[in-house]
């Protein structure tokens, strides 16, 4: 009874990730639509001032090929001379980041995304029909075998994502930019900041989505996707020493529903896995200097379109150049 109450459990979890894939329109989005700012620092904050220039972070919050338009974030923060210190992420917003850190032009990551080569390699067969076949996995448990829960072990992801980068840059010591991911670790049920190792099973760790992917052992722990418990790692980059922290929230907007909405399969999971996300970010949002929003509420979390993942891109670009004079002004005035 146990075993099978633990497979509904699962099974419900992944078809919210399942609905959570179909796109959602009715959203609306703060102020001009695509950006909100945050607070900028006053007079109070003069005394700081060293003559240097202010150390800059981006975050980078979770939100599966939604994440992808942190791409465009970068990108236009590049053309608009927008300087990038150091970069965290979460989940697929963790992906991208890592990419950008160890050398990858905005433009190889975009195709990677665009050509579905990089959501391919994370869903490496259809959820759908993983879904299918969900009793097939219990069949190694008969003979005594006790494989890590979740459908995909990620080990292709993985040597996928290694592939991407020179092996000069495998470990995150060695990424010409300073990067760090957030993963959770089952075992102390605490967040943990990963700033050292093996980059890609870093990233591997950081986007173990629970139930979906099977989580991922490091060192002494045993980790699962950040967004559980740190979606958006804003306090985190303070830690590092960032003087401005902007970060690219691209979770859905919460509004209110009606019983109707609660008949599909996977509608509840999906409703609880945005509340989630939403009130790991509330936090987060307050924290930071600036907060951009790109248009990408609209997309599924686990969606492995092209087109979708070219919306994300070009949803992060303007909002990411919306952005740009703000930031500059923040910069300036610390």
């Amino acid at each position: 009874m146990d075993l099978v109450l633990k497979s509904l459990l699962s099974f419900s979890l992944l078809a919210g990730l399942a609905f959570a894939s179909l796109p959602v329109y009715a959203q609306s989005f703060a102020a001009n639509g695509e950006t909100m700012q945050g607070h900028i620092k006053g007079p109070e904050d003069d005394s700081q001032k060293t003559g240097k220039r202010p150390k800059v972070a981006i975050v980078l919050g979770g939100g599966g090929l939604r994440s992808a338009s942190g791409i465009g974030v970068l990108k236009a923060l590049e053309d608009e001379g927008v300087p990038v210190d150091l970069v965290l992420g979460t989940g697929m917003g963790a992906v991208v980041g890592g990419l950008y850190c160890a050398g990858m032009t905005p433009e190889h990551i975009e195709e990677q995304f665009t050509k579905k080569k990089l959501m391919h390699a994370y869903l490496t067969i259809p959820l759908s029909l993983r879904i299918l076949v969900i009793p097939l996995f219990y069949t190694p448990r008969l003979v005594g075998i006790e494989p890590y829960d979740g459908l995909y072990r990620g080990k292709k992801f993985a040597a996928y994502l290694d592939k991407q980068v020179p092996e000069t840059q495998h470990q995150i010591e060695e990424l010409k930019l300073p990067f760090a991911a957030v993963a959770v670790n089952l075992l102390d049920g605490q967040s943990k900041l990963l700033r050292s190792g093996s980059l890609s099973k870093v990233l591997q760790a950081s986007c173990a989505i629970p139930a979906l992917r099977k989580p991922v052992k490091m060192d002494d722990g045993l980790y699962v996707d950040g967004a559980v418990l740190n979606n958006l790692p804003v306090k985190e980059a303070r830690q590092l020493g960032a003087d401005i922290v902007v970060a690219v929230d691209v979770t859905e907007k919460i509004e209110d529903t009606v019983d109707g909405d609660y008949h599909k399969v996977g509608s509840v999971s999906h409703r609880v896995v945005n509340l989630c996300l939403a009130q790991s970010n509330k936090e987060a949002r307050q924290l930071a200097d600036y907060v951009i929003i790109p248009q990408t509420g609209h997309i599924g979390l686990i969606s492995t379109s092209a087109a979708d993942a070219k919306t994300c891109i070009e949803a992060g670009l303007r909002a990411g150049h919306q952005a740009a004079p703000a930031i500059r002004e923040l910069i300036e005035r610390h």
